[in-house]
């Protein structure tokens, strides 16, 4: 009878089965003298030193081995602090019609701590890069198209671009026929500090022109509109509210201003008025006591209804202050001079009335007593004869300086003669 055998599985022991077999030891992958990993690694420590013993693989003694030393990498040198173009405020001029029309101011005065500039402005690559202060010479001649599309080429030019429309404090835009509103609001907000506007229309214009220049310059000092074959539709009470809330505009031009009716401007800071195209207005109210010059050009229609006389006597109460008067339109008459001589404006200097059929040598008269200081004195398209011219010539000997007359029908080229011979301070000017 064979013995008992024993159970296959109780054959090996049991130590073999659990731990695992250990293979042959590998060395360590970091420097014996510092610790760092030893790939791409030239240690510094001096060779003489111990190598430090590699961690033994029983825990214990791992807590208690020092950890070893880590070299920490330097830190990079500073790079250079860049230079920053210094915001220089400039009265500048864009023109969309014509590049060549830079304005008159830009000297190279302010711009000489450029000369030195050693910044480069360019793509990023190294090649076509340009020095700042070059760059910005030749950015502040391009036209508002060309430098809007400048700022789109690389990120220093666009950077050189925003510091052109920010310096900016003049800017002359023509608006084309199909461009929004969004168009001239957009370039407006380019320009916080701008002063003066100008506004070449090709297209309609309404109040919501106004707001967006209203809103996007309120530091304006000067604003013209300009129509090109274009209508303008605001309103005398539009009108009238945008000189009100722009407490710091001091000139202002406006052409096309059919639609206006009547209108009431208040503001203590206007200096210059300019309107054109005025056509039946009811009521014109003019409370600017620091206004000095006024212009207004009325239409040529013969059923034009706008009340002259009512208008000159409210502007000569109001506007104590008036230097320079021009008023063209074919319903001036004798009452108007009269109410015009009424307001006894001591501080006039020119006196421009056009186009009056019914100004007589009786008008020619009233001036004279009234304002014997003119240095200008403007009387085309009216009935006076060679008498008037006679006591203008009397009344004015060494004040007046021009004497315009063109388009007088009762004057004789010989009395002209003799004014040209008499007083030759004088300079008549007879078509």
């Amino acid at each position: 009878m064979q013995g008992r055998h024993p159970h296959p599985y109780t054959t090996t022991p049991i130590s073999e089965v659990i731990l695992p077999k250990r293979g042959k030891k590998r060395g360590s992958y970091s420097c014996g003298r510092c610790g760092v990993p030893k790939k791409g690694h030239v240690c510094n420590f001096p060779k003489n030193l111990n190598p430090i013993d590699n961690p033994s693989p029983n825990p214990d003694s791992s807590l208690l081995a020092s950890p070893p030393p880590v070299v920490r990498p330097q830190p990079p040198p500073p790079m250079p602090q860049r230079h920053v173009l210094p915001q220089l405020r400039r009265a500048l001029s864009f023109d969309d019609v014509d590049v060549n029309d830079s304005p008159g101011s830009d000297d190279d005065g302010e711009f000489s701590d450029l000369d030195n500039e050693s910044d480069l402005v360019g793509s990023g690559s190294g090649i076509g890069t340009l020095p700042s202060s070059c760059l910005w010479e030749v950015f502040k001649r391009l036209p508002p198209p060309a430098l809007l599309s400048s700022a789109r080429v690389c990120k220093g030019w666009s950077e050189t671009s925003r510091r052109i429309w920010k310096s900016a404090v003049e800017l002359r835009l023509r608006v084309p026929v199909n461009a929004q509103i969004g168009l001239v609001g957009s370039v407006l907000k380019k320009c916080p500090g701008l002063v003066k506007l100008s506004l070449r229309l090709e297209s309609d214009i309404d109040a919501t022109m106004l707001a967006c220049i209203a809103f996007s310059c309120p530091k304006l000092d000067s604003m013209e509109i300009l129509m090109c074959n274009s209508v303008n539709r605001i309103t005398g009470d539009e009108l009238g509210r945008f000189v009100a809330e722009k407490r710091c505009l001091t000139n202002l031009k406006m052409e096309g201003c059919s639609n206006l009716e009547g209108f009431t401007l208040c503001s203590t800071s206007l200096s210059t008025l300019s309107l054109s195209d005025l056509y039946c207005h009811a009521k014109m109210v003019f409370n600017c006591p620091n206004l000095k010059d006024v212009s207004l050009d009325f239409s040529h229609q013969e059923n034009d209804t706008t009340d002259l006389t009512l208008m000159v006597d409210g502007l000569g109460r109001s506007c104590p202050r008036l230097q320079n008067i021009h008023i063209a339109s074919i319903r001036l008459t004798h009452a108007v001079v009269l109410a015009l001589t009424a307001a006894n404006l001591r501080g006039l200097r020119m006196l421009s009335l056009v186009l009056g059929s019914e100004i007589t040598d009786a008008s020619v008269a009233a001036i004279a007593s009234s304002y014997s200081s003119l240095e200008l004195l403007d009387l085309s398209g009216s009935s006076i004869s060679d008498s008037g011219i006679g006591m203008i010539c009397n009344i004015f000997p060494e004040t007046l300086s021009k004497l315009l007359l063109a388009l007088c029908p009762n004057i004789t080229s010989s009395n002209i003669q003799i004014c040209f011979r008499d007083y030759p301070t004088q300079q008549p000017v007879v078509h």
